[in-house]
């Protein structure tokens, strides 16, 4: 399951607002209070429903206040979130106002989701409680908060086992959940260790774990054997030489290393029968792509998520241009097909289709379309806002060589 629209009517600041989304990558800019996050939001309720609906799990809904938008201290008579898929089946979410019938007749009718629910039914509960065959679908959402690492203390209150459902526990709440990734990881490698034991060989791996292990490796090609250690409790990884518990590298590799670990359980979670659980369908939010990260690596990471996570849906906002700067090096890319390239740095970069992206600077009033339909490419004007720190130094810098000339 991919989103291809959202829709908002009365959302926070948003009095109404539309927005297309690129199938593999959707990338929202703009200034702080622009309402970048507010999308997310929006799209995470939107999901709620789905979680909602399913087994032993729910998801997140409108606030109890402050969803409904307010213009002269006047609430609006409601608020609506709407998703729509690839595929065309469509839903909304609605909370009123009050529950008066001057405020309903206020409403205008929307989809609601009965069609949802019979999709669900089809492809995914009803196959459960038959024991036959089925994709679940995942969906997961990483705020700001993400850089704080839940790191368990101890194993005590650890559940043995994990259901296919549980990798939607949480998953649409933005602050981070680093530990039920590490319980299910602790519990993996032990049953690894039985099944090694059983056929007296280490070369017997789980493909769920080998799954995340693989994730790990390809985005921090530096570390290595990924693992959890008792004596003290910790996950640990091995770089230059050294083991090091994850919560000893840098901010940058917790942020990233975190999310990359929490996704890849989730999706090995979700459907260990695939022969490559990376490989699923899902939609993931991360709100400030780059937080953290060095400008080298804020130059390759959309790159490795989507080449490690290649059915996977991305929605994230940035602030950085290096963001924008290897977006459209991975956009030039796919032009290039069938060139003869010489140079394997060039090679190496994922091609990324213009048809597979989208890209809007957020405002508190609109969503604007950043794509230029005829290069491919993002629009220069994206970097107004950078470009006028550049300005800022080229006067001064003129103001020097006039001097120097004087």
């Amino acid at each position: 399951m991919k989103l291809k629209c959202l829709t908002l009517e009365n959302f926070r600041a948003k009095p109404s607002l539309s927005m297309t989304l690129g199938p593999r990558l959707t990338l929202l800019m703009g200034a702080n209070g622009s309402g970048k996050t507010t999308l997310l939001d929006g799209i995470a309720i939107g999901l709620g429903e789905i979680l909602t609906y399913l087994p032993g799990v729910s998801g997140m809904t409108f606030k109890k206040r402050g969803d409904i938008h307010q213009r002269d201290n006047h609430l609006a008579p409601y608020t609506r979130v709407s998703l729509e898929t690839a595929q065309g089946l469509g839903w909304d979410r609605l909370q009123r106002r009050d529950n008066s019938k001057k405020t309903a007749g206020e409403i205008p009718p929307g989809r609601g989701v009965k069609a949802l629910k019979q999709y669900l039914d089809s492809s995914v509960v009803e196959p459960w409680a038959a024991g036959e065959s089925f994709e679940l679908p995942v969906f997961a959402y990483y705020g700001v908060s993400r850089a704080l690492l839940d790191l368990p203390l101890s194993r005590k209150g650890f559940p043995k086992s994990h259901e296919r459902f549980d990798a939607l526990t949480n998953a649409l709440n933005a602050d981070t959940r680093f530990k039920s990734a590490f319980v299910w990881f602790y519990n993996k490698e032990n049953e690894e260790h039985r099944l090694q034991k059983q056929h007296k060989s280490f070369d017997v791996t789980l493909p769920e774990l080998d799954a995340v292990r693989r994730a790990i490796t390809r985005l921090f090609p530096d570390l290595s054997e990924p693992h959890i250690e008792l004596n003290p409790l910790r996950f640990a990884v091995k770089q230059e030489g050294e083991w090091l518990n994850i919560a000893q590298l840098s901010d940058g590799y917790q942020t990233l290393l975190g999310l990359v670990i929490d996704l890849s359980s989730r999706m090995a979670m979700a459907n260990p029968q695939l022969d490559d659980p990376l490989a699923a369908e899902a939609v993931v939010m991360i709100d400030e792509v780059d937080l953290h990260l060095h400008p080298e690596w804020q130059r390759r990471v959309l790159g490795d998520l989507l080449a490690t996570f290649p059915n996977t849906q991305f929605i994230v906002t940035t602030h950085s241009p290096f963001i924008v700067e290897a977006l459209n090096n991975h956009l030039k890319r796919s032009q290039l097909d069938g060139f003869d390239i010489a140079s394997e740095t060039i090679r190496s970069l994922l091609p990324l289709s213009p048809e597979a992206v989208a890209a809007y600077h957020v405002t508190p009033n609109e969503a604007q379309s950043l794509m230029d339909v005829d290069l491919g490419l993002l629009d220069d004007k994206l970097l107004g806002h950078f470009n006028a720190i550049n300005r800022l130094y080229d006067e001064m810098r003129d103001i020097e060589w006039e001097h120097r000339e004087a």
